[in-house]
């Protein structure tokens, strides 16, 4: 029971990022983009230090078997590449788009355990979690096919990232009402 109120904890979770994701997707699709890139663009930075440092502190024989140096100069460089390219790299959304279908390819597959989850335990309300993968991976397709405008892409994600935490939030608090009506 402990691991079933785990997974539902994690649709809340899915819910408020998903909530705060369609606002802001709503309201200002440039400075989230913005940021998307920002972070990305640290995470490397630090990524390629890691390698870096990783690659120094290695004995000599040991760091000629690697690849750390290689590929923590070449995160380096790509990362200092996107902070001082911030501008052109907002411009080509189509990279972000491609991002965000990915994470949520990756949602799709996390909501699609929860409903098989809850439909095998016998969880009368299986199926509210079934729907949000289900609108998730429509969601996903309209990021890889291209089918939305660029600046309707942004709008419509919001919308559906919006709906779908109200769908994973009335999952959340359906799954707790019966933890507590079982206890």
């Amino acid at each position: 029971m402990k691991e079933w109120f785990r997974k539902i904890s994690v649709s809340l979770m899915l819910a408020v990022g998903e909530l705060l994701l369609g606002i802001l997707l709503l309201v200002s699709p440039v400075e989230l983009n913005t940021f998307v890139i920002m972070a990305l663009s640290a995470l490397l930075f630090l990524l390629g230090a890691f390698h870096f440092f990783q690659y120094i502190r290695l004995p000599r024989e040991e760091a000629a078997k690697t690849w750390k140096l290689a590929t923590g100069v070449g995160l380096l460089v790509v990362s200092v590449f996107i902070m001082a390219n911030q501008s052109w790299m907002i411009q080509v959304l189509g990279t972000l788009t491609a991002l965000y279908g990915v994470i949520t390819l990756q949602t799709v597959f996390m909501k699609l355990q929860i409903a098989v989850d809850a439909l095998r335990s016998k969880h009368p309300r299986w199926y509210l979690m079934g729907i949000s993968c289900l609108v998730t991976a429509v969601l996903t397709v309209l990021l890889f096919s291209g089918l939305l405008a660029e600046s309707a892409v942004w709008i419509v994600c919001g919308i559906v990232l919006i709906l779908l935490a109200v769908l994973d939030a009335v999952y959340y608090f359906l799954g707790r009402l019966k933890k507590e009506n079982e206890a």
